[in-house]
């Protein structure tokens, strides 16, 4: 079992090379949490396809074989059972199935397990609400069992029960034969201005810290991992885009969200600088001072 598990492992990374090698840096290789030199072999791949591809286009390098085309939207039509029942035409050749096996089949059937998880809670929401919409970091499956991490927006139709969900991916067009296409390098401030993807990662990260202000903030790292990114590429867009760091977003937020109990309830203030995440009242009513102007307990209660 371990032996053919192994070896669909080396094919991935092989496969994921020579996309890599054809200039097409999109995909990337499932992670298996088997601590061994094949899962360090994956990791690494992985993070070169990454750096790749938001480092070398930016820099004015392009396949000679290949145009490359920023981001493709990929259209999935699923029915009331959440089976897909029609896509774009595209869809086909960036999973690499045939048209007919994508038909019929059950959409969690092109998901990693991960994102299946995901998509289960999101089932659920599709089938309390009469209309529903949502943003979602996927990861689908293509059939050479690589992977496709996107963002997704899932709309459901009224009064129909149809859900359409619409991905955008980055891929290469084959233009081999063709005379190859020079880009012109990119200015330094054009670099400045952030993709569409980037805007995309960056509001999807700020909308989960809203969403987990009752958890403990993730570290940057892991904030990286849950969104398929580098830490560093992380923080720069986050504090281009709001002009504050993630950590100070998720305290002012958690100290808005104070201020509102200490108004609106009477729960003591020493349990609200707990549920703020504060380890001592004295911190929370220094910051919550530095925040507005005022402590705590000069705030008028209800």
């Amino acid at each position: 079992m371990n032996q053919e598990m192994n070896k669909q492992r080396i094919k991935n990374i092989g496969q994921m090379l020579m996309e890599m090698a054809a200039g097409n840096f999109g995909y990337r290789i499932p992670r298996t949490g088997i601590d061994d030199e094949l899962e360090g072999l994956t990791v690494l791949v992985n993070w070169v396809a990454e750096e790749m591809q938001e480092s070398i286009f930016h820099e004015g390098y392009v396949n000679p074989h290949y145009s490359y085309r920023y981001v493709v939207q990929s259209t999935y039509i699923l029915d009331s059972n959440f089976t897909i029942s029609d896509f774009s035409a595209d869809v086909p050749g960036l999973l690499g199935f045939e048209p007919d096996d994508l038909l019929g089949k059950d959409f969690t059937g092109i998901l990693t397990k991960k994102s299946a998880h995901i998509w289960e809670t999101v089932q659920r929401e599709i089938v309390q609400h009469e209309t529903y919409q949502i943003t979602v970091p996927l990861e689908f499956f293509t059939f050479e069992k690589l992977l496709i991490p996107v963002y997704c927006n899932l709309s459901s139709l009224w009064p129909r029960k149809d859900i359409i969900i619409s991905s955008f991916s980055v891929v290469v067009d084959d233009l081999i034969g063709i005379k190859p296409i020079l880009k012109e390098t990119v200015t330094a401030e054009e670099q400045k201005i952030p993709n569409y993807l980037d805007v995309k990662s960056t509001q999807a990260v700020y909308d989960y810290v809203l969403a987990n202000m009752d958890s403990a903030m993730p570290t940057l790292k892991e904030l990286s991992q849950i969104f398929g990114t580098n830490e560093y590429k992380l923080k720069n867009g986050f504090r281009q885009l709001f002009k504050i760091t993630i950590q100070q977003f998720y305290n002012n937020e958690r100290l808005k969200r104070s201020q509102l109990l200490i108004k609106e309830t009477k729960i003591p203030l020493k349990t609200i600088a707990d549920m703020a995440g504060f380890s001592t009242y004295p911190n929370f009513s220094r910051a919550f001072k530095i925040k507005f102007g005022y402590s705590p307990t000069e705030m008028a209660r209800r």
